[in-house]
């Protein structure tokens, strides 16, 4: 695991839902250039999936090998689903969607880093 750069998706999220939680409030549709920037913190969480994959690979292992591996999986699973969500709903409900999938993101990966850094390289 990359702690930087997990720090970075962990601020990224949480900006990212507290600005679509405010446009949510609003009922205003989402700004393309917050959907820019889900776009990148989901790169970002792809990136860190990658790099914690090859550390897998090199022979490091967390204690809890599952549960790391189910908090990654579903990791990079969570803000597509939530952008893919709130694209079919443009309005008030879908920018919720995305505020609270990026909250879960930041949470995820905060659990991430518990489990590598207590029980891992």
């Amino acid at each position: 695991m990359n702690d930087a750069l997990a720090n970075a998706i962990i601020g990224g999220a949480l900006v990212l839902a507290a600005v679509t939680g405010v446009f949510s409030y609003l009922r205003r549709p989402t700004p393309r250039l917050v959907v820019a920037a889900v776009l990148m913190v989901a790169s970002a969480v792809l990136v860190q999936a990658v790099v914690a994959a090859v550390s897998l690979i090199n022979g490091e292992r967390p204690q809890e090998l599952g549960t790391f591996i189910g908090y990654l999986f579903f990791s990079v699973l969570v803000l597509p689903a939530a952008f893919a969500w709130a694209r079919m709903e443009p309005g008030r409900w879908g920018n919720g969607v995305l505020a609270v999938g990026c909250l879960t993101l930041s949470v995820m990966i905060v659990r991430l880093q518990q489990v590598w850094d207590v029980t891992g390289g």
